[in-house]
């Protein structure tokens, strides 16, 4: 996987043959989306690192919904009642409850943030026997909070961490006092080849955001790859960085080719450094995944 001809042979930044640090993206939206990666200094604290709804990082599997669907336990203008239950069912029919609503939530966001781990008891709370399954999830609603049609998307790390290997097939929402009702709904499963085992580099996109802030990768160039290169090139990609005055200054930069590479990467050139004031901004197509490969010319070597 790491093996690009391109820094086997034009010798770019990697004389020692050592792993890229990888940032793997994947735009679940059936739409495309405006991606603006690293700039640590203000995406460390934004929702999603500043990445777009739908849009995961770093993820070995997805599992979607593939379309929006009417959920019955939720209310128009008034939302998910108190004590509506979610589940997420493996493919061996195992069931766990992830969270129960503990007040009336009109919040996607809040819902989100419950599949993701983050505690809030005045609006939802763990079920810790059996524990819960580990991941993280993003949400969307049609003209929300009007209408009921929604779609969850959720993403793991690693499948083996998360759920032993199993894959998710259902979401379940269930309330049976104070708004009965039940919803279940089918996921989709995709792998992104992403694999965090895969590389001595390989960290979270949170954990490569912290590591420029603190210590900038010193590169040259960078390798994008995506199964959907060529439609992804057919609009600009920008390089913002600070001046020696403190200036962010941006320019478009060509995403160039090479008799060495493959047919699905491109060089991203003209860079110095990822500190944490670097942006790199380009439009990930619908649908479809891309990788960044980084390798790391201030990194030391044993």
């Amino acid at each position: 996987m790491f093996n690009n001809p391109i820094f086997d042979y034009a010798g770019f930044n990697n004389p020692l043959g050592s792993d890229p640090y990888i940032v793997s993206l994947a735009n679940t939206n059936n739409f495309e989306e405006e991606i603006s990666l690293f700039n640590a200094q203000e995406n460390l604290i934004k929702e999603n690192l500043g990445l777009p709804q739908g849009v995961t990082s770093n993820a070995e599997w997805i599992f979607e919904m593939p379309s929006e669907q009417t959920f019955t336990c939720f209310e128009p203008l008034v939302g998910f009642n108190n004590n509506t239950d979610f589940f997420l069912e493996n493919e061996n029919g195992n069931v766990l409850r992830q969270f129960r609503v503990t007040a009336t939530i009109n919040s996607f966001k809040a819902i989100t943030n419950a599949f993701n781990g983050i505690a809030n008891e005045a609006l939802y709370r763990f079920d810790s026997v059996p524990p819960r399954i580990i991941l993280n999830a993003t949400s969307e609603f049609a003209s929300f909070p009007f209408v009921q049609d929604a779609r969850f998307v959720f993403f793991v790390t690693s499948l083996q961490e998360a759920t032993k290997g199993l894959q998710l097939v259902e979401l379940r929402a269930v309330n049976s006092t104070t708004y009965p009702c039940l919803d279940r709904f089918a996921l989709t499963a995709t792998q992104t080849g992403f694999n965090n085992n895969d590389s001595t580099n390989a960290s979270s996109y949170s954990e490569i955001l912290q590591t420029t802030n603190f210590a900038p990768f010193g590169v040259d160039s960078l390798v994008l790859q995506s199964p959907k290169i060529t439609k992804l090139a057919e609009n600009p990609v920008y390089v913002t960085e600070k001046d020696a005055n403190g200036n962010r200054e941006q320019q478009q930069v060509t995403l160039l080719r090479s008799p060495y590479m493959r047919p699905n990467q491109r060089v991203i050139s003209n860079l110095r450094k990822i500190d944490g004031a670097t942006e790199i901004s380009f439009t990930l197509p619908k649908n479809t995944s891309a990788t960044l490969f980084i390798y790391d010319k201030y990194r030391m070597m044993p």
